[in-house]
């Protein structure tokens, strides 16, 4: 059964009204009418299933019927990413539905475009919504304001151990640092033009463990969600419910 997405829903709810984009899906898009079921999420843990009581022109109302909620299972794993010319939407699309937690899109040296706006971030947001449901997560990450490179290691540390992927590098692998903490993870990627040697030096004084992803060098899109992937499953390798 399809997931919807409702930031109002409460473990508590008995009735939720439903407007706007998530209004047409419903109806259009799915072509649910009166009686039918649904599940519901807020992106925040809850998961209830519904029925659909009341539709109108504007707004549907759904009575729950059960709810449940899940608990994010430990390390959290994020991911900083340069932002690209392209395939931005891509990244957090499939990070989000492997089940990355948060996002952190920066801008380094070798960025290509310089001028993002807040714009860019709402347009992910909604791809993050999208995704969310498609996979069935109860989960919505968050999409962090797009900051610089040069502070987003000292507002990563206090909360996650930054894991951060350089093609020049062959001394470690992301297998090696992920066995060696037990701390919530940020993967950080870089640019199509990888990271300077500065940014490099910045991350490891820092403290970010700088890794390889193997020998081939991958596109910066690619890195991405290939590193996502790995860690995603390294943790339920240990943990088959992790979520």
């Amino acid at each position: 059964m399809p997931l919807f997405y409702s930031p109002r829903l409460e473990k508590d709810s008995q009735n939720i009204f439903i407007h706007g984009d998530e209004y047409k899906h419903i109806t259009k898009s799915r072509r649910k009418s009166v009686g039918d079921k649904i599940h519901l999420t807020n992106g925040k843990g809850i998961l209830a299933t519904g029925t659909i009581t009341l539709i109108d022109e504007n707004s549907l109302k759904i009575e729950i019927l059960n709810s449940e909620e899940k608990t994010k299972t430990k390390p959290t794993i994020a991911l900083a990413f340069s932002l690209l010319k392209k395939n931005n939407k891509l990244i957090v699309e499939k990070a989000t539905e492997l089940g990355i937690t948060e996002f952190f899109p920066f801008i380094s040296k070798r960025t290509i475009k310089k001028n993002y706006s807040e714009k860019l971030r709402l347009k992910l947001e909604r791809v993050t919504i999208a995704a969310m449901k498609q996979s069935g997560s109860a989960f919505l990450p968050p999409v962090n304001p797009i900051i610089n490179y040069s502070v987003l290691l000292p507002d990563l540390s206090p909360i996650y151990k930054p894991i951060l992927a350089w093609e020049e590098t062959k001394s470690k692998f992301i297998s090696s640092a992920l066995e060696e903490t037990q701390k919530n993870i940020c993967l950080i990627v870089g640019p199509e033009g990888g990271f300077s040697d500065k940014e490099i030096d910045y991350g490891k004084k820092h403290g970010a463990d700088i890794v390889s992803l193997g020998n081939h060098i991958l596109r910066a899109e690619t890195a991405a969600i290939a590193t996502s992937t790995y860690t995603i499953f390294h943790q339920i390798s240990k943990n088959s419910n992790y979520y």
